[in-house]
């Protein structure tokens, strides 16, 4: 918690008579006269002023929490294709496609043997 103080800045704000409570106008020199009772000081004895604010985490959408409990259910989507295991000759396999590189390149196709497992991908 003090790392994050640390990094926090001072915030330039009015500076309040210790005395009254009004708020201070900022000085052509460094004498500072309180307007309402008479207060003087110098502007450098002043407390500097730092604000520190805090926002509490929001929670997720309840559809992003259902989506990702879908997905933990099913895994991704997957259709079956005419393709031959290279492990075991099954002439067919499951297959899903991800975007794992960037946007303007290829999807990566992964493919899965439904009689013995056998996975591989395939960057198109």
């Amino acid at each position: 918690m003090e790392a994050f103080f640390a990094r926090s800045a001072a915030a330039p704000g009015p500076s309040f008579c210790p005395h009254c409570g009004t708020i201070l106008d900022l000085p052509e020199t460094n004498a500072i006269v309180c307007s309402s009772c008479g207060y003087t000081c110098r502007y450098t004895d002043l407390p500097s002023l730092c604000t520190v604010t805090f926002s509490e985490d929001r929670p997720e959408p309840k559809w992003v929490k259902e989506e990702i409990q879908s997905q933990e259910v099913t895994g991704p989507a997957r259709a079956t294709v005419e393709e031959t295991c290279p492990k075991c000759g099954n002439p067919q396999m499951e297959f899903y496609t991800m975007q794992l590189r960037s946007a303007d390149e290829g999807q990566t196709v992964f493919y899965e043997c439904k009689k013995c497992g056998h996975r591989y991908s395939v960057n198109t």
